[in-house]
């Protein structure tokens, strides 16, 4: 398995978070951890709805200054 995949969607408004994690989801092996970084304040609702969904996994989030980190598993 690879190491933590990071994906920088900070400062992009809704669903552009979302859009960046899917775009690194489809390339992603099974069992890689991503973590997205993103500045709006309804991605980690968007992005657990969006990975329970779709049958992968929600890791769980954090605030971090002014940013989320959003962590899910392939």
């Amino acid at each position: 398995m690879s190491d933590e995949l990071i994906v920088d969607a900070r400062y992009k408004s809704c669903p552009g978070p979302l859009v960046s994690l899917i775009r690194v989801m489809r390339r992603a092996e099974p069992g890689q951890r991503i973590k997205l970084l993103s500045t709006d304040p309804r991605s980690p609702n968007d992005v657990k709805e969006w990975v329970l969904r779709t049958g992968h996994k929600f890791l769980g989030y954090k605030q971090v200054d002014d940013y989320f980190e959003i962590y899910v598993e392939v």
